[in-house]
């Protein structure tokens, strides 16, 4: 693995298409910050929602119980990070330090994430995943406006009805 780029979580969307949430990574410093869209599942969505909502849950779900162990055997999150795509499929890794000793743990990006927030660890993506996937925030805004406008110019009156004011 390369170089590392230093993101944070811009927003999360859902994919109507695919029936997927999508959570977009954006990158901390940069002229063009990209943003990394990544396709998640809806319980990983919820974690992070929760999370960067500051909603509490009244007993700890999967990602509170991963850091209350890792609290309680005093190992420390250093980082995680976004590491490959293959086959359209993406792979992360979380960074634990425990002691002298380093361990680099195979995960979903998800659950990396979700992982990440709650221990306030950074997150990284590889320089060439975020090649490979990482599109300019100017691009996905005009993206959106795009797919805006061809919804409007296909809606009939019916449609729009339902939307007056």
């Amino acid at each position: 693995m390369g170089k590392l780029v230093e993101v944070e979580v811009a927003f999360l969307s859902f994919d109507a298409k695919a029936n997927l949430p999508i959570i977009f990574l954006r990158e901390k410093e940069g002229e063009s910050r990209r943003l990394l869209p990544i396709w998640i599942g809806p319980a990983e969505a919820s974690a992070i929602y929760m999370k960067l909502s500051g909603e509490e849950p009244r007993r700890p779900i999967t990602h509170d119980l991963m850091r209350n162990i890792l609290e309680e055997l005093k190992v420390k999150v250093e980082s995680v990070a976004v590491v490959s795509l293959k086959e359209d499929t993406f792979y992360g890794q979380i960074n634990l330090k425990k002691g002298n000793r380093k361990y680099q743990i195979d995960s979903r990006p998800s659950d990396a994430i979700a992982l990440a927030l709650r221990t306030e660890s950074p997150i990284f993506v590889a320089e060439e995943v975020m090649e490979a996937s990482g599109l300019p925030e100017e691009t996905l805004q005009e993206l959106g406006k795009q797919y805006l406008k061809s919804e409007l110019a296909t809606m009939d009156e019916e449609d729009i009805d339902k939307y007056k004011v």
